[in-house]
C-alpha cells in the first residue's frame, strides 16, 4: 500500500522536506498544515512499513520507511504479543482435543466409546494412507491424523503429549502444562525432562534454601569438619526408621547431586501441584453433579405432589379437544370448497 500526500500550498522541495522531516507521517488535513505542523490524529507511517508519497503540482515524490534496529524490535515484540500468542493459544486448544480424544479411546469408563474411537482412528488412517511402524504410539498416530505429514511437527507434539501422558495431566490441564513447561519446543528438546536438570534444580533452590527442618551434627569421628564446605549445599543420603527417624548413610559434596536432587524435589513439588488441581477440579464436578442431582429429585418430588386431575376432568379435556379438532376438519373443508366453487355468469 502506497499513501499519497498532495500539498497545494508550498513548493515541492518544501513538501519533499516535510515528508523526509516527518518519517512517514501523514497528517488528516492536506491543505490547512504546514511543514512544520503535526496533526494530533497522525499516523506514524514507519511503524506500519508503509511508504509514503507526495505530490505537489508535477512534481512525485517517494519517501520509503526508515528500516532500523529499535522498529524491528518493536515489530517483533508486536508479533510475539498478539500474533504468535493467538497462534500458540489455538495450537495448544487443538492439542487439548487431541490429547483428549486419546483418553477417551485408552480410559474412558465405557466400552463402547472406547472402541468407537479405536474404529474412527483406523478407519481415518487407511482413509488418508498412512502408514505406521508397528512399535508406533498411539498418540503419534493421533497427532499425525490431527496434524498430517509434517514428520518433524508430529514428532514434537507427540512427545509433549506423551510427556503430559507420563506425567498423568488432565486433559483440563493440558494448556497450563505446556505454557509452565516452556512450550512444546522446550518439552521436545528435553524428552522426557521437559525442564534441564539446571533449570529445574534454579526453580526449586530458593524454596529448599527457605525451609528448615532441623540440624544434623554427626561425630567427628565419622565425618570430619570441612571449613571450605561452609555454607554450601550438600546431598545426605539417608534411611528412614520405622521410629521415624533418619539414619545417615552418606554425604555428598557434588554440583550435579544436588542439582539432581532439587530438580527431582521440583518435580514432585509440581505433580503435587497437578494432583491438588486435580481434587479440586473433581470435587468441583462432584457438587455441580450432586446439585443437579438435588434438583431432580426436587422435581419429582413437586410432580409427584402435584394435584392430579379427576377423571372427569380428563373426560372434559378430552372432548374439547376431539371439538376443537372437528371444528378445524370443518373450516378446512369448507375453505376448500370454496375454493373450489366456479365463478358465478
Amino acid at each position: 500500500m502506497t499513501q499519497v500526500i498532495t500539498q497545494s500550498n508550498t513548493t515541492a522541495n518544501e513538501a519533499i522536506a516535510m515528508a523526509a522531516q516527518v518519517a512517514g507521517t501523514v497528517l488528516k488535513s492536506d491543505t490547512a498544515a504546514t511543514p512544520k505542523a503535526k496533526s494530533k490524529g497522525s499516523i506514524k507511517l514507519n511503524a506500519l512499513r508503509v511508504p509514503v508519497t507526495v505530490t505537489v503540482g508535477k512534481t512525485t515524490t517517494t519517501v520509503a520507511p526508515q528500516i532500523t534496529l529499535a522498529s524491528l524490535e518493536q515489530a517483533s515484540k508486536s508479533w510475539e504479543s498478539t500474533e504468535l500468542a493467538a497462534s500458540n493459544k489455538r495450537l495448544y486448544s487443538i492439542l487439548k482435543d487431541a490429547y483428549s480424544y486419546y483418553l477417551e479411546m485408552k480410559q474412558d469408563t465405557n466400552k463402547a466409546t472406547r472402541k468407537a474411537r479405536v474404529d474412527e482412528l483406523e478407519a481415518f488412517i487407511k482413509q488418508r494412507g498412512y502408514v505406521f511402524m508397528p512399535s508406533s504410539h498411539d498418540m503419534t498416530r493421533v497427532v499425525k491424523c490431527v496434524f498430517g505429514m509434517d514428520r518433524r511437527r508430529v514428532s514434537a507434539y507427540s512427545i509433549a503429549l506423551r510427556e503430559a501422558l507420563r506425567q498423568s495431566v488432565a486433559a483440563a490441564d493440558l494448556v497450563a502444562f505446556i505454557e509452565q513447561e516452556g512450550g512444546v519446543e522446550q518439552i521436545r528438546m528435553g524428552g522426557t525432562k521437559p525442564l534441564s536438570v539446571t533449570k529445574r534444580a534454579e526453580k526449586a533452590a530458593d524454596e529448599v534454601l527457605g525451609t528448615e527442618l532441623g540440624m544434623l551434627k554427626f561425630d567427628p569421628a565419622l565425618f570430619a569438619a570441612d571449613a571450605d564446605w561452609a555454607d554450601k549445599q550438600v546431598v545426605i543420603v539417608a534411611t528412614y526408621l520405622p521410629t521415624g527417624e533418619f539414619q545417615a548413610n552418606a554425604v555428598l559434596r557434588h554440583d550435579s547431586a544436588v542439582n539432581a536432587a532439587l530438580a527431582a524435589y521440583y518435580s514432585q513439588q509440581q505433580a503435587k501441584v497437578r494432583e491438588a488441581a486435580k481434587a479440586e477440579r473433581e470435587a468441583e464436578e462432584q457438587r455441580v453433579a450432586d446439585l443437579k442431582k438435588g434438583a431432580a429429585k426436587v422435581k419429582a418430588a413437586v410432580a409427584k405432589n402435584a394435584p392430579q386431575p379427576s377423571k372427569a376432568d380428563q373426560q372434559k379435556e378430552k372432548a374439547a379437544k376431539e371439538t376443537a379438532a372437528a371444528n378445524q376438519q370443518a373450516a378446512n373443508k369448507a375453505h376448500l370448497n370454496s375454493l373450489l366453487l366456479e365463478p358465478l355468469a
